[in-house]
């Protein structure tokens, strides 16, 4: 296996990083999402979104497709697939009326996108969002808001909708999850196992306005959600961006950044993990997987990805160290079910000091995105300061293999990367480069 050739998958006008996505599904399947400026049926110039699929037996992109039905500024969007390679994707985007929601489902068995669907009434705010889906096609989308219209008195709210594949359709009403509607909500994170249940984490900040993690559940044998608690540690210092995987039985792992005062009055800033057994419903208590001692510094905007076969997990985050002049890093950590302990630690970019390659590395390196099969093989993206991107390969089990650049060609100037892995461990990369001639959207395939 090896990386292929990059191609060309579009070209601006002003591609739109933020909203580019990718999944896959069984192999040789990969479905791409992203946005740039254009003028269709519009009298002014605004950000749409659109799509492309990977044909396996041609080994080509499809022709972009748009998603939206109208015209409006496209200002947050999320992807999702399953493992018989359907995808959902969801959307907020300008309206006459205010920023509305919308989905869009994609067939494999078609090979064609749904019209657009309004999911619910305007939204007085620019929320933060996520879409998870299960392996055999259920969904659910959950969403931060500021209600001002419609809750008097104004509420902080985590929304979540589901997404039924028996019946094709989404459940209304959407549903509040979070009992505390005083303080702001963001970043949320979910997961959703085969039978349709789901775990659902967010960050909130209590009266005092110290940041903490809270989770609610789905129980799919009772139709129902139960009520939020706290699952970081209260006698912490602030949490933050969680994110959470699961495997094919339903365990899950999440991980988020957790501060805390050491005992000469230092601010540590780790990684904290928390597992969850289905089989006795129970979270397990809390655990540091990596920490620093920093002034500014830390490990920032964790991910975790799960094997699910295995329930063997990588979590990666972007960690920056304290003094300077000492670069960051994208790095993270390994959990092996079979040990139920975390293992290595993979730093992912480049180092000059192999000895200690925490301390140098000639560039910052940034967020990594991860990926996995079934099976435990891994992979992880990034890009870094020197305008590059890169991914480093696992076989399972096994240590990274020496990270590997993407880009069309040197001199390139990258500025971000995404990715995804079927089920066979084939991956998908795609980015942004930016030259004289403008922004191109570019993908290569590993495989």
């Amino acid at each position: 296996m090896h990386w292929s050739k990059p191609q060309r998958l579009s070209t601006g006008p002003s591609l739109s990083w933020e909203h580019t996505r990718v999944v896959a599904g069984p192999s040789g399947s990969a479905i791409a999402v992203f946005a740039h400026v254009t003028t269709q049926n519009a009298p002014y110039d605004y950000t749409a979104l659109y799509a492309s699929r990977y044909a396996a037996t041609s080994d080509t992109w499809t022709p972009e497709q748009p998603l939206q039905s109208q015209p409006g500024h496209v200002l947050r969007s999320s992807l999702a697939a399953d493992e018989q390679g359907n995808a959902i994707a969801v959307w907020l985007q300008q309206t006459p009326a205010g920023d509305t929601l919308f989905a869009s489902r994609f067939a494999a068995a078609t090979g064609q996108w749904s019209p657009a669907l309004q999911l619910t009434f305007p939204l007085d705010d620019t929320p933060t969002l996520r879409l998870v889906m299960s392996p055999t096609g259920d969904a659910v989308f959950v969403w931060t808001t500021l209600c001002k219209t419609l809750c008097k008195p104004v509420e902080h709210r985590v929304m979540a909708m589901r997404y039924a594949v028996a019946s094709d359709r989404w459940i209304q009403p959407p549903v509040p999850l979070n009992s505390a509607r005083d303080t702001p909500s963001l970043w949320p994170a979910a997961a959703l196992d085969v039978n349709g249940n789901a775990l659902v984490l967010w960050q909130q900040a209590d009266a005092r306005g110290t940041q903490s993690i809270h989770g609610s559940a789905f129980n799919a044998d009772k139709l129902q959600w139960c009520g939020d608690s706290i699952l970081s540690r209260t006698n912490y210092g602030a949490a933050s961006t969680p994110a959470i995987a699961m495997d094919a039985a339903g365990n899950a792992i999440a991980v988020w950044p957790q501060q805390l005062s050491t005992l000469d009055g230092k601010l540590m800033q780790g990684i904290d993990a928390r597992r969850y057994d289905r089989k006795s419903n129970t979270w397990q208590p809390a655990v540091r997987i990596d920490s620093h001692i920093s002034d500014y510094g830390g490990m920032f905007n964790p991910s975790i990805v799960i094997a699910t076969n295995t329930g063997d997990a990588l979590a990666g985050w972007l960690y920056l160290p304290h003094p300077p002049p000492l670069t960051g890093a994208a790095e993270g950590r390994v959990y092996l079910a079979a040990k139920d302990d975390w293992d290595i630690r993979p730093r992912f970019d480049r180092s000059v000091d192999p000895n200690n390659p925490r301390l140098g590395g000639t560039v910052l390196g940034g967020y990594p995105v991860l990926g996995s099969d079934p099976a435990g093989d891994q992979v992880a993206f990034w890009a870094q300061s020197d305008h590059t991107a890169w991914a480093s390969y696992q076989y399972a089990p096994g240590n990274f293999r020496a990270p590997e650049p993407l880009r069309s060609a040197p001199g390139a100037v990258v500025g971000a990367i995404t990715g995804a892995m079927d089920l066979n461990g084939h991956a998908t990369a795609v980015w942004i480069e930016t030259s004289a001639d403008g922004d191109s959207l570019w993908v290569a395939r590993y495989q």
